[in-house]
């Protein structure tokens, strides 16, 4: 059945005890090894998860000899190991041979933490150790450039905000505790030569001391109008049409229906590109007044993508007007 289904979306795990593939609990032994099972699956699915039973809670160390085999075996196709991690110089040994690794017993005793874990891999060619930091927002617009510490790593992990390493001043620095712009933080990335860190971080307000959206100037396409239509919620200037959008339903449907109509009219490329971004501009109005971000639109299109099945898609049966049903 594995055929039938999208092979990015699919990552077999295998438990494997002495080489040999078990199940139901790892009582069951199949008399199948592991390179053999993954020699099967290999052009069904983008992973792997292969746990090592008599590894597995002991914390004795993981058999790197053996991931090294198994990362050979699995080619393109990336392998995560557990069973047997004690130190975050495990965690770094299975980097260095190009899988990742599941941490459990290790976290769960305090033999290290998940901070520890994270920055293991890491290195820096800077003689304070500090490594470089970049800060985007969900939609991968750059913000800045920050430093990480290993503790202003733990301390963003535990507070879930971002928080760097203050160069200036020589310590921990939370953004937005002066300023008021604070970061809410959405994920921590580690770049394909582990000397880098992406913060992925829901900003408020501005990110810039001067006051710019970004230390690079202002934000522009969907991220300049998210904005401005947010700001008009509140803050309009008199006269403003966007407003009035927002206090006058009939207009904004109004609109709506005619963008979208203008668009599937439209015969060239300039012409398509004109009506898009006006009904995007009236779909974002829409979607503001009801509470929906561009964050939570972006969200909902990364959602949907991972969808296995999908509807047919098909033209809803057209409405009747009022004229019509009289």
């Amino acid at each position: 059945f594995l055929k039938d289904l999208p092979r990015d979306r699919v990552i077999a795990a295998l438990d494997a005890k002495h080489g040999e593939v078990v199940t139901e609990g790892w009582t069951k032994r199949t008399g199948t090894g592991i390179e053999e099972r993954i020699d099967t699956l290999r052009e069904h699915v983008c992973g792997f998860l292969i746990t090592f039973v008599e590894h597995e809670g002991r914390m004795q160390g993981i058999p790197l000899p053996e991931v090294e085999r198994l990362v050979h075996q699995a080619g393109s196709v990336r392998l995560t190991v557990a069973g047997g991690v004690r130190s975050p110089e495990d965690v770094a040994a299975v980097d260095r041979l190009g899988a990742d690794v599941q941490v459990g017993m290790a976290l769960y005793t305090g033999a290290f933490d998940i901070a520890e874990g994270f920055a293991a891999p890491l290195h820096s060619d800077r003689p304070d150790g500090l490594i470089p930091t970049v800060v985007t927002d969900s939609a991968g617009r750059t913000l800045g450039l920050t430093y990480s510490s290993l503790e202003s790593l733990r301390t963003a992990i535990d507070e879930r905000r971002g928080v760097y390493y203050s160069r200036s001043r020589d310590e921990i620095w939370r953004k937005g505790e002066s300023s008021g712009n604070k970061q809410t933080l959405l994920g921590i990335k580690a770049d394909c030569d582990r000397d880098a860190l992406r913060f992925i971080v829901r900003q408020e307000g501005c990110f810039c001391h001067l006051g710019n959206d970004t230390c690079f100037g202002g934000h522009s396409g969907f991220g300049a109008l998210d904005k401005t239509v947010r700001n008009r919620v509140s803050n309009a200037p008199a006269g403003s049409y966007t407003r009035r959008l927002f206090d006058d339903a009939d207009l904004l449907m109004s609109k709506l229906t005619e963008e979208a109509r203008e668009l599937a009219e439209s015969t060239t490329r300039e012409h398509a590109a004109a009506e898009a971004a006006d009904l995007i501009y009236f779909a974002t109005v829409a979607a503001r007044k009801r509470g929906a971000s561009l964050e939570d639109i972006e969200t909902c299109l990364d959602s949907r993508s991972l969808k296995v099945t999908r509807r047919a898609g098909d033209a809803k049966p057209a409405t009747p007007s009022e004229e019509e049903i009289k």
